[in-house]
């Protein structure tokens, strides 16, 4: 069974613990990802997400490729363990000599919205997945919500406000750089704009469904993930217990295996089972759910077996669907 997931912030984590002192290796270390986890769950891919927040951070290039280096350091330290990939062959190549892969992803679009070329700089590293936005407007687009970070509000920009003339000209960019597009921070009119203006399949790396869980604008809508379906793209379980319980409260403990399988019970419903993957976002959550880490993850193929789903369909949403998906669309 393949496991692969879409989206991590690991990297990025590291490089904030060393920024306070603390030394930590992505081969061993207490966070929900590291590679000897990986190995031992039987991963085949991990997203590793480059992610900044530009309100901290204002020099988002600059940031961007401080996680950068911290990447590429742990690749060289690793290589018998994982390397990088930037299509789809190389992922072949792994797997018959017993690596793991990585692949590598931009989150937030203010790391390279001042040039063309700085995307282009950070395609020739390796980039091969990149969002508009993350939780701030910018010179794209919209986020798909905002958070009051003293009263924890969340609103949504809603279908009004997508794509600014610049991002429909980076969105053309990423489709000829063959950068795959993700639309998981995206308001409901970038999606829309993103599906009447790519000429690609693109995912949701780390979204769930909002017919589920109607509280987070970061989730899907029905019409949404039938949309992403049938243009042969793919999104990723997050599970953030915000985006996976309805009703949820702060301070509420994390999502359980139960609820993961309840969303993708819901998901595959509305979509069909080749629409889904996993997009855990793990060393993102701030509640850890039951699946703490990834070495845990054989749980929940057991659990969705137990829950109705054939071995097959389990395959399929573990990692067979994102396979798929990079077959078809990473070239290089």
């Amino acid at each position: 069974m393949h496991i692969i997931d879409m989206h991590c912030d690991t990297i990025s984590k590291i490089r904030h613990l060393e920024n306070e002192g603390q030394h930590t290796s992505l081969r061993r270390n207490s966070l929900s990802v590291d590679l000897e986890k990986m190995k031992k769950s039987g991963y085949t891919m991990q997203t590793f997400a480059i992610y900044v927040n530009w309100e901290e951070e204002p020099d988002a290039a600059g940031a961007a490729k401080e996680i950068l280096k911290v990447f590429q350091r742990e690749m060289d330290q690793n290589p018998d363990l994982i390397s990088q990939i930037t299509s789809y062959s190389e992922l072949e190549a792994n797997e018959k000599a017993g690596r793991m892969s990585a692949l590598l992803s931009l989150e937030e679009g203010a790391i390279y919205q001042e040039s063309t070329d700085t995307l282009k700089w950070f395609h020739e590293q390796g980039v091969r997945m990149a969002t508009l936005t993350w939780n701030y407007e910018n010179d794209f687009g919209f986020p798909n919500c905002m958070c009051n970070p003293f009263t924890q509000e969340i609103w949504s920009w809603g279908d009004k406000r997508g794509l600014k003339e610049k991002g429909i000209q980076f969105l053309e960019e990423l489709e000829h750089l063959h950068i795959l597009v993700d639309v998981s921070h995206l308001s409901d009119g970038g999606f829309w704009d993103v599906v009447k203006y790519s000429t690609r399949p693109f995912l949701a790396s780390h979204s769930n469904a909002r017919g589920l869980v109607k509280a987070s604008a970061r989730n899907l809508t029905d019409d949404m993930i039938r949309t992403l379906s049938n243009r042969g793209g793919v999104m990723g379980l997050n599970y953030a217990v915000s985006f996976m319980r309805p009703g949820w409260k702060p301070g509420e403990a994390g999502t359980t295996v139960e609820e993961i399988i309840q969303m993708a019970d819901y998901i595959t419903n509305i979509g069909g089972t080749d629409c889904l993957g996993l997009g855990s976002d793990f060393d993102g959550i701030l509640e850890l759910p039951e699946i703490s880490d990834c070495s845990r993850i054989p749980l929940l193929a057991e659990q969705m077996e137990k829950h109705g789903f054939t071995y097959t369909q389990t395959e399929k949403i573990l990692g067979g669907n994102v396979k798929r998906f990079l077959k078809e669309n990473l070239n290089g």
